[in-house]
């Protein structure tokens, strides 16, 4: 067998509030959280979709899957190169690093935060969904 490292195991955690593992949830209604869970999809959704960052998601897919993770640290994780993309995260939205206990090839991902403070809804980009254009 062998032995598998994961490349995401030093990433420091987001500055989302720190949850014990059996925690109540606050109460929101049902309602409630559909309707923030569409809302801030639909936050993320009219970000992710404006033409700077599709520019830049466009850069990122062009590079092979190997290079991205260097690319989200230097272009998307930085604020001082968002800022010369010309690309300004709206309040209430993170770009960070993720990784899923599934071993998905996830590159980043871009979160709203619920306003319970503790439920988030989350967008992610997977190295492998597209690939490298030739």
């Amino acid at each position: 067998m062998s032995e598998t490292t994961n490349p995401y195991a030093d990433l420091t955690r987001i500055d989302y509030p720190l949850i014990e593992e059996n925690t109540a949830m606050p109460p929101l209604t049902r309602d409630a959280i559909r309707n923030e869970a569409r809302s801030g999809l639909e936050e993320i959704r009219d970000f992710v979709t404006t033409d700077v960052f599709v520019a830049t998601l466009g850069e990122l897919y062009d590079l092979a899957p190997e290079d991205r993770d260097q690319f989200v640290r230097e272009n998307l994780l930085d604020p001082a190169a968002l800022a010369a993309r010309g690309i300004t995260v709206p309040a209430g939205l993170k770009i960070q690093r993720s990784v899923f206990g599934d071993g998905r090839p996830t590159i980043f991902c871009v979160t709203k935060l619920m306003s319970d403070g503790i439920r988030k809804v989350t967008y992610t980009f997977d190295s492998g969904s597209l690939p490298a254009r030739v």
